[in-house]
């Protein structure tokens, strides 16, 4: 039997910390169902028998509620439940049971993805954030390459018009390549980023630039 040192609550779980050093990382549903107290005498494998036993139950339940606030990845699931105490076992299994009944599916989370935030962003920076959410990169890619190019210089254009709306200055070669930058952080590739100001140099939007300033902007582009 181990003595129980303290007790310390975090965001989905609690610590149990044990006078021996080691620390039990309980699920806070399974914690209020089954608590213990400092200076309490505790069996650590018992307890997480108890975990194990009851632990997919609660898991699912929480899964269940964290995909009903918003879609989510397997990965970001799949971290949730780790970082809140269940056990692997637990884990597994509540993913399977999610894929089973559809509530989970990273193909069509990242098509939605790309689909709701085209407007802000090119392929690459798309590609970059699904990777963050933990969509493996082949199912990132078929996503984002479901947008077209058509749509991503349309955007493209959108994003440098408000741009160069809001800067002042003169229109100039520092001015063309802090305006190529910016597209390539929002993740639109250099062709992308040349046919946007070209569009706009021919008068083809509704920026509040003259086309013709933009015009003389790029004659500042460096010779390949």
């Amino acid at each position: 039997m181990e003595t129980v040192a303290d007790i310390k609550k975090i965001q989905g779980s609690v610590l149990v910390l044990l006078e021996s050093g080691e620390t039990l990382r309980v699920p806070g549903s399974l914690y209020r169902e089954r608590p213990v107290k400092k200076g309490q005498a505790f069996d650590p494998d018992a307890y997480r028998q108890y975990i194990a036993l009851r632990g997919g139950a609660h898991a699912l339940d929480s899964a269940v509620r964290l995909l009903a606030l918003c879609d989510r990845t397997e990965s970001e699931i799949r971290d949730r439940l780790t970082r809140a105490g269940y056990p692997e076992a637990c884990v597994r299994s509540v993913i399977e049971k999610l894929y089973a009944e559809e509530l989970l599916d990273d193909a069509a989370y990242a098509y939605a993805y790309a689909r709701s935030r085209r407007g802000r962003y090119g392929r690459g920076r798309l590609r970059q954030e699904l990777a963050r959410r933990g969509v493996d990169r082949e199912t990132a890619r078929a996503a984002v390459d479901q947008l077209s190019d058509e749509e991503q210089l349309a955007d493209a254009v959108r994003l440098t018009g408000k741009y160069l709306s809001r800067t002042h200055g003169d229109m100039d070669r520092k001015l063309y390549q802090r305006t190529l930058a910016m597209l390539a952080r929002h993740g639109y590739d250099a062709d992308i980023a040349r046919k946007a100001l070209e569009t706009i140099a021919r008068g083809e939007d509704e920026s509040d630039w003259e086309a013709a300033d933009v015009k003389d902007m790029m004659a500042w582009k460096p010779k390949k």
